[in-house]
């Protein structure tokens, strides 16, 4: 997706994507690569579902800087859209509203935590390299920089509430949704995995699609107008070209 180096494009980058690699420091400052998983929370920061036993968990343990790079794939990279978010990745944990939404965004979620070894990391963004393509670069030094300046709580209180509600009695319109922003037809068993003030994420048979709001919402009442706005623009329009 473009990407302009506005607070918003790389936010909205960050948010569409969920595999990334996460380099840590090892054995004498040697930086070390793997690929994971990663969830934002309604804030826009990045959380991980790390195994004790993992390297990257023990260098984070000894020293917590680290780099997450995420990127659009392409027949050639030099012309896709990628960012560096550098900071500190920490343990921590999420109270019980985002560990619901976690749970949902990152995979298997539930069998790992199962395992006593499992737990939330999250990552404290200080700087970023974004690169738009060819020849559109920037960094952004602010701290929390691709955060939300406002993240009302009751979002975050009612997702949960809002993402059951829309799975249970409105199956229909997710699958309008997806045919709006992918251009294609899924037929049944569209879900939606979550809810924030800028967008959701929907799932059909193991695959992501990320959709945007056209303005952000600021309360839950938002949601509900901006996804009865979505699913009646779907109808009248067809799937997107």
């Amino acid at each position: 997706m473009a990407m302009d180096g506005s607070s918003s494009s790389i936010r909205r980058f960050l948010r569409s994507h969920y595999q990334a690699t996460v380099s840590t420091l090892g054995e004498g400052g040697t930086p070390y690569a793997s690929v994971v998983h990663y969830a934002c929370d309604q804030q826009g920061s990045p959380w991980f579902l790390f195994s004790d036993l993992a390297v990257h968990s023990r260098y984070l343990r000894q020293d917590p800087r680290a780099s997450l790079l995420v990127w659009d794939s392409g027949p050639d990279l030099m012309e896709c859209s990628r960012a560096a978010f550098m900071g500190e990745i920490r343990r921590e944990e999420p109270d019980p509203a985002l560990e619901g939404r976690l749970m949902c965004l990152l995979p298997s979620a539930e069998v790992y935590l199962d395992m006593p070894d499992f737990h939330f990391y999250r990552l404290e963004i200080r700087r970023i390299r974004w690169i738009g393509g060819f020849g559109e670069m920037g960094w952004i030094t602010a701290e929390g920089s691709v955060l939300l300046e406002d993240n009302p709580r009751d979002l975050a209180l009612e997702e949960a509430a809002a993402v059951a509600h829309m799975n249970a009695d409105h199956v229909e319109a997710l699958r309008h949704y997806w045919q709006l922003f992918s251009g294609e037809d899924p037929g049944e068993g569209v879900r939606l995995l979550a809810l924030d003030s800028e967008g959701g994420d929907l799932e059909w048979e193991n695959r992501r699609l990320r959709f945007d709001f056209p303005e952000p919402v600021k309360n839950p009442r938002g949601w509900r107008e901006t996804l009865a706005t979505l699913a009646h623009r779907a109808v009248d329009t067809g799937p997107r070209s």
